[in-house]
């Protein structure tokens, strides 16, 4: 009888020991994820941070104050997916502050009302303002390039992550 109360809180000590320890590593990948999660807060912080900074830079540099609206918006002429001197500072001064982001994505806008064939004008722009941001110093596969024509939109909007 001994031996069988014995080996039965044997038993449930061992259970309890398991329970706790799967708790433990239950506990610890919660951790983990909020530590994850404040670290990308931190970042697009960061981030945003720099890109007010480079938001200024842009408006003294150039007196361009539609920037100060929406800096990661630049805008193209209906029939150019060519950069202009503004624009192209525009690009230069949001690259430092997008350095630290884990992921890029260049959206192209060109409206396919106005022009016929948007969806190779909307990916031309897109390539221009990637190619300036690895230019920059932005590794090329943090970057991602997408098109839009259904906007009545004539730019290119670049969107970050932590």
């Amino acid at each position: 009888m001994f031996y069988r109360i014995a080996s039965l809180a044997l038993c449930t000590s061992m259970l309890l020991g398991c329970a706790g320890a799967k708790q433990a590593a239950q506990n610890a990948a919660m951790n983990a994820a909020g530590t994850q999660e404040q670290q990308g807060k931190a970042i697009v912080a960061k981030v945003t941070a720099e890109l007010d900074q480079a938001t200024t830079k842009v408006i003294e540099q150039t007196g361009n104050k539609t920037v100060a609206s929406d800096p990661t918006l630049i805008p193209f002429e209906k029939m150019n997916s060519k950069l202009t001197p503004v624009t192209e500072q525009q690009v230069r001064a949001l690259a430092p502050a997008l350095v630290i982001a884990k992921q890029i994505v260049v959206t192209g806008f060109c409206d396919r009302r106005e022009v016929g064939n948007a969806e190779a004008a909307a990916k031309a722009r897109a390539m221009v303002v990637k190619n300036l941001l690895v230019e920059s110093g932005i590794s090329a596969i943090r970057i991602t390039v997408r098109s839009d024509t259904k906007q009545k939109l004539h730019a290119v909007r670049i969107t970050f992550n932590g």
